[in-house]
């Protein structure tokens, strides 16, 4: 039987020596129901809850937790409530591929930011799904490595498929 998640879950990631956590907040019915994670920053073994949440976050994005779970990807420690100045629903940019706009998605709202983006704006991470194996990646190398990679990814993507 599958594991259920809930709603604070924090799990463990070791790969290929380091050590990192994460925190389930809620699976977004509007992007392909991906499981939207939060990133410590604390990256060394500990047993301290505590250590843990006081690290803080550093970025987030969408993955499929019970098939990391399956993958032996991450393992469930605890659940630990979410505070309450984190319990939102954080926001992502996405641009269209037949029009080539950027749009603002927060969970069920979509509101269009135009053809180019202010420097605010730029801010706002480009939304992405990774299965286990990705998320890895993203989980060991850091916050600075996924905004660079998902803006890359974003642009190549963006400018082979096009339609315009």
């Amino acid at each position: 039987m599958a594991k259920k998640i809930k709603r604070g879950d924090i799990f463990k990631v070791i790969e290929n020596g380091e050590v990192r956590y994460f925190q389930y907040f809620y699976t977004d019915p509007n992007y392909l129901g991906g499981d939207l994670i939060w990133i410590f920053n604390l990256n060394k073994e500990t047993q301290d809850f505590n250590e843990i949440l006081n690290s803080g976050y550093s970025f987030y994005f969408y993955t499929k937790i019970v098939a990391g779970i399956k993958m032996k990807k991450w393992e469930f420690l605890t659940n630990i409530e979410i505070e309450e100045k984190m319990n939102f629903y954080p926001s992502f940019r996405w641009r269209d591929i037949e029009t080539g706009l950027w749009y603002k998605l927060q969970y069920d709202k979509k509101l269009l930011l135009g053809m180019t983006l202010n420097d605010e704006e730029l801010k706002i991470p480009v939304v992405s799904f990774q299965f286990p194996v990705g998320a890895i990646e993203f989980i060991v190398e850091g916050a600075d490595f996924f905004t660079k990679y998902t803006v890359e990814s974003d642009t190549k993507y963006f400018e082979i498929n096009k339609r315009f």
